[in-house]
C-alpha cells in the first residue's frame, strides 16, 4: 500500500514539475512590475512589452510621527514651490515636505479656533502657497495661509438646487485661477459641487451620464415614470478624483464604466477622451476583477498619469490621449504597489506614488528611453519633425524624426515611434515610406491617407493608358465573341459529345448558381428530385473554405483592420466556416423532425450548404476589389457585405421552407426556433468551456502547490 501511495506520489510530483517548467511567466529582470504600452490601433487585441520606462529611485519613509511619520494617507500634491503636501487622514493632520522630501511641518490646527483637522482626504495648493483642505472628518472645506496658519472655514453649501437629502462629505478639492471651487462629494451622483470662492453653490459641473442597460431602456420606453416607481433606479456614476490643469478638470470615475477618466473644459463637457473606455483589455481579458481608477494628474507637457488600485497599474497618455507607457503591480515588493492612494507628477518628470499599505511614498524616475520618448514625441506635438539648419550646436538631433528613429531603434515595436514617423515622412511626401511604416504599426488611417496619394499619383500617371486598355479589350472582347458565334454558326454540331471535365465543373457551377439565384425551384429539386449529393456538399463547404481563407490573404491591410497575415488562426477560420454549418444543420433537424418536416437529414446538410453560395461568390472578388480602395470607400464595402449576409439568411429561411415543405408561417416558426436552439447551443458551449477551463486551472495549480512541496 506505501509502495503504491509512494509511486503516484512521484509520478504526481513529475508531472507538477513539468507543468509548473511549462507555465512559467515572464518577467522583468530589472524591475519587479511589467512595463508595456497598449496598442494605439486597436487598445482591444493586444499590448506589447517595452523596456523599462520608470525605476523606482526612492522610498520616502520616516522613523517617527514627530519627523513625519504616515498613517492612512489619502492625498498627495506637489506645491508650486516644489514642496509635497500630504493629507495624513490617519494622524489628522497636513504633512509638507521639502522639495528633497525631508519633513518641514506639519498642520494639524487647534481646537480654540475651531481649525482641528479631523479625518483630512485632500489637500489643494493655490499658486499664491494657500493650502485647502478636504475636511472630511468634520464635513467642510478649511483654508490655511502657506505658513499653516488658519484663515477660513467654508460653509456647508446650501442651494435650492440641491436635494432635501443632500449629504455634504467633501472627499476631493481643487480651485481654478477664477477662485472657483470644485468638490467631489462622496455619493453624490448629480457630479462636480462647483463653489464660486467664498463657499456658496453655485450648480453641478461635468455631470456623468446615466448608463442603462437594455432592459431598462426598454422599460423607460414602455412605462411611464409613475409605473416605474418603486423600482430601482439607475444613477450616474460618482467621482472619486479630480485634478485641475490649464483651467481643465481631469476627473476619475468609482464603479466601471465607459469613461474612468474625463477631460472637462469649463462648460462642463467631455473633450478629447468623451466616452472613451480606458480599460486595460489586456488585465480584464484574463480575470474577472475590474479596474478601479483612484487618481489622475498632469504634468508641464500635457502628459496624464492615472492609476489603478486594482492591479497597481499607472498608465501615461499623452496630449492626445495616446497611451504612452503603462508599468506597476500590485504587491508589497519593492516598487509594487499595496492599496495605492494618491500620485503626482513634478517638473523633472518624476512620479510620486502614495502607497497606503505601507504608508510610504515611492518616487519613480525616468529611463533613458522614456526620457527619448517624451523629447519625441514633445518635438512631434511642437512641429519640429525635421533637423534644424545649423547642426553644429547640437540641434540636427533635436528632433521629431531623429528622436522617433532612435526609440524604434531601442524598440522595433512601439507603434507610437511607427506611427509618428509614417506621419512624418508623409509630410514630407514620402507615401510609399510612410505606408510600410503604417502597416507595421497597424494604423489603418494613416496606411489609408498614404495609399489615397499614391493612388492619387499613379492615376494622374497612368490614367490614359488605363484608359486605352481597358477599352481596347472590352472591343477585343466584342470581336471574340462576333467571331465564335459566326464560326459555330458555320461548324454546328452534329455529333453529341460526352462531357469532358471542364464541362462538368461549368455545370456544377451553374447548378450553384442556380439555387443560390432561384431557391424556390432548387430547394424543393433538391427534396423531391433528389438532386444534390453528399459529395456536392462536401465540395460546395470545400469550396467556401478555400475562398474564405483566400479572401482574408487578399484583403487588403486598410480593409483587414491593421492585422497582418502572419497573426490569422487559420485553424479558428476555418472551424468557425464548418462549424455554423454543422450546428444549423444539426439543430434544424431536431426542430423539423420534432414538427414533422419533410426533409431528411441528407436534405437540410446539402441544402445547408449551398447557402454558402453568396460567400464564395461576393467574398474572394470583393476582398481582390479592397486593394484599390480607401477608408472613404468602406461604407460601400459594408453595404456589399451586408448585402450577401442578408442574401445568406434569405437562402437559409427559403431552404427550410423548401426542403421540408412548410408553409411559410410554419418556416418563421421553424426559422425562429432553430435561431434559438443555436443560441441555446452557443450557451451550453461557453458553460462547458469554463468548466473545462476551471479544471485545468485547478490541476495547473493543484500541481504547482506539489511542486513547492519538492
Amino acid at each position: 500500500m506505501k509502495s503504491k501511495f509512494r509511486k503516484i506520489l512521484c509520478i504526481a510530483l513529475t508531472l507538477a514539475c513539468l507543468v509548473s517548467v511549462c507555465t512559467v511567466i515572464p518577467s522583468s529582470a530589472a524591475t519587479p512590475y511589467s512595463n508595456y504600452f497598449m496598442s494605439l490601433v486597436d487598445p482591444y487585441s493586444w499590448s506589447l512589452p517595452t523596456p523599462e520606462a520608470y525605476q523606482v529611485s526612492r522610498v520616502v519613509d520616516f522613523p517617527d510621527k514627530e519627523h513625519g511619520k504616515l498613517l492612512n494617507p489619502e492625498d498627495m500634491f506637489i506645491g508650486p514651490d516644489g514642496r509635497i503636501y500630504i493629507a495624513d487622514s490617519g494622524n489628522n493632520r497636513i504633512v509638507i515636505l521639502k522639495s528633497d522630501l525631508t519633513f518641514d511641518f506639519a498642520i494639524t490646527g487647534y481646537e480654540e479656533d475651531g481649525s482641528k483637522l479631523n479625518n483630512p482626504t485632500c489637500v489643494f495648493v493655490d499658486d499664491d502657497g494657500t493650502i485647502l483642505v478636504a475636511d472630511y472628518g468634520n464635513k467642510r472645506l478649511i483654508e490655511f495661509t502657506k505658513y499653516g496658519n488658519f484663515r477660513f472655514a467654508y460653509p456647508t453649501p446650501s442651494s435650492d438646487i440641491l436635494s432635501e437629502d443632500f449629504n455634504y462629505q467633501p472627499q476631493r478639492v481643487v480651485k481654478d485661477q477664477k477662485g472657483y471651487i470644485y468638490v467631489c462629494s462622496v455619493g453624490d451622483s448629480n457630479g462636480i459641487l462647483m463653489l464660486s470662492s467664498d463657499g456658496e453653490f453655485r450648480n453641478y459641473f461635468g455631470t456623468n451620464k446615466v448608463a442603462l442597460t437594455f432592459w431598462e431602456s426598454i422599460a423607460r420606453m414602455l412605462w411611464s415614470r409613475e409605473s416605474r416607481k418603486g423600482t430601482v433606479v439607475t444613477l450616474p456614476y460618482t467621482f472619486n478624483n479630480i485634478f485641475i490643469h490649464d483651467g481643465f478638470i481631469y476627473a476619475t470615475t468609482t464603479g466601471y464604466s465607459a469613461a474612468q477618466m474625463r477631460k472637462i473644459n469649463p462648460a462642463g463637457s467631455d473633450v478629447l477622451y468623451g466616452g472613451r473606455d480606458f480599460s486595460d483589455f489586456g488585465l480584464l481579458r484574463n480575470s474577472a476583477d475590474l479596474q478601479n481608477f483612484i487618481d489622475v494628474t498632469v504634468d508641464n507637457d500635457s502628459n496624464t498619469y492615472v492609476i489603478d488600485a486594482t492591479y497597481g497599474r499607472i498608465y501615461e497618455y499623452d496630449e492626445w490621449g495616446r497611451n504612452l507607457f503603462a508599468f506597476g503591480t500590485v504587491g508589497t515588493g519593492y516598487g509594487q504597489f499595496s492599496l495605492p492612494k494618491s500620485l503626482e507628477a513634478d517638473d523633472q518628470g518624476r512620479i510620486y506614488v502614495l502607497n497606503g499599505g505601507n504608508n510610504t511614498i515611492y518616487v519613480f524616475e525616468q529611463t533613458e528611453f522614456a526620457k527619448l520618448v517624451h523629447r519625441a514625441n514633445k518635438n512631434y506635438s511642437n512641429g519640429i519633425y525635421e533637423a534644424v539648419d545649423n547642426p553644429n550646436d547640437g540641434s540636427k538631433e533635436d528632433n521629431a524624426f531623429f528622436q522617433w528613429t532612435k526609440v524604434k531603434e531601442e524598440d522595433n515595436f512601439y507603434s507610437l515611434a511607427l506611427q509618428s514617423i509614417g506621419q512624418i515622412l508623409w509630410r514630407k511626401e514620402r507615401y510609399s515610406e510612410a505606408l510600410r511604416y503604417f502597416e507595421i504599426a497597424g494604423d489603418t488611417v494613416g496606411a489609408s491617407s498614404a495609399f489615397k496619394e499614391l493612388r492619387a499619383n499613379f492615376l494622374g500617371d497612368y490614367f490614359s493608358i488605363i484608359a486605352s486598355v481597358t477599352v481596347g479589350l472590352l472591343v477585343a472582347l466584342l470581336v471574340f465573341k462576333k467571331l465564335r458565334k459566326r464560326y459555330r454558326m458555320k461548324h454546328p454540331r452534329t455529333v453529341e459529345k460526352k462531357p469532358n471535365f471542364m464541362q462538368k465543373i461549368g455545370a456544377f457551377i451553374k447548378n450553384m448558381v442556380h439555387t443560390a439565384t432561384h431557391p424556390i425551384d432548387g430547394f424543393e429539386d433538391i427534396r423531391y428530385e433528389n438532386k444534390g449529393t453528399y459529395r456536392d456538399a462536401i465540395i460546395v463547404i470545400l469550396v467556401y473554405v478555400v475562398t474564405h481563407c483566400l479572401s482574408l490573404a487578399c484583403t487588403s491591410f486598410i480593409y483587414r483592420g491593421g492585422q497582418s497575415i502572419e497573426f490569422i488562426n487559420w485553424g479558428t477560420e476555418i472551424l468557425w466556416c464548418l462549424l455554423p454549418w454543422v450546428v444549423v444543420c444539426v439543430v434544424n433537424y431536431g426542430v423539423t423532425t420534432i414538427l414533422y418536416g419533410e426533409g431528411r437529414f441528407r436534405d437540410v446538410v446539402i441544402g445547408g450548404a449551398y447557402c454558402h453560395v453568396p460567400f464564395i461568390l461576393i467574398e474572394l472578388p470583393l476582398a481582390i476589389i479592397t486593394q484599390g480602395l480607401t477608408l472613404q470607400e468602406a461604407p460601400l464595402v459594408s453595404i456589399v457585405g451586408s448585402i450577401t449576409t442578408a442574401w445568406v439568411v434569405v437562402l437559409v429561411f427559403m431552404c427550410m421552407k423548401g426542403v421540408h415543405g412548410f408553409n411559410p408561417l410554419k418556416a418563421v416558426l421553424v426559422f425562429v426556433l432553430t435561431l434559438a436552439g443555436v443560441a441555446a447551443v452557443a450557451v451550453l458551449f461557453m458553460i462547458v468551456r469554463g468548466l473545462f477551463e476551471q479544471m485545468v486551472d485547478f490541476i495547473v495549480q493543484f500541481a504547482k502547490e506539489l511542486s513547492y512541496l519538492v
